[in-house]
């Protein structure tokens, strides 16, 4: 019975060990996502949309990356969710269009709900 014990004990704890070391990993990515975001937004807002299609390649390119590994870890509703916001926040900036800064702050909403989501907290296993 003790060794039972002692071996369900080492799995929970390589088990929360890891989602620890995943979460981290996975949450640097999403603050990157969305630090490149604000910086989107700063030059949407100067209306320097020349700036802004390189930018938005660059989140691109940067969250189809990062989403390879994120496949492992998250729903896929909700990576879908943000490449559908990210396909849309494209064309906003492709057409030089004033819905660009809702399209930023919907995407950046949707990924601060899945690095929530994703935390281990109580409230999430409940």
């Amino acid at each position: 019975m003790s060794k039972e014990l002692i071996i369900c004990g080492i799995i929970i704890i390589a088990i929360i060990g890891l989602d620890i070391l995943i979460g981290n990993f996975v949450d640097d990515k999403m603050n990157q996502t969305i630090e490149l975001l604000n910086d989107l937004r700063k030059d949407v807002e100067e209306q320097n949309y020349d700036v802004a299609r390189e930018k938005v390649d660059e989140i691109v390119d940067y969250w189809y990356e990062s989403e390879k590994f994120f496949s492992f870890y998250i729903e896929h509703d909700e990576l879908e969710k943000v490449a559908t916001e990210l396909t849309s926040l494209n064309a906003h900036i492709e057409l030089e269009n004033d819905d660009s800064l809702e399209g930023i702050d919907r995407m950046s909403f949707i990924i601060r709900h899945i690095e929530e989501k994703d935390d281990l907290k109580l409230k999430n296993i409940f």
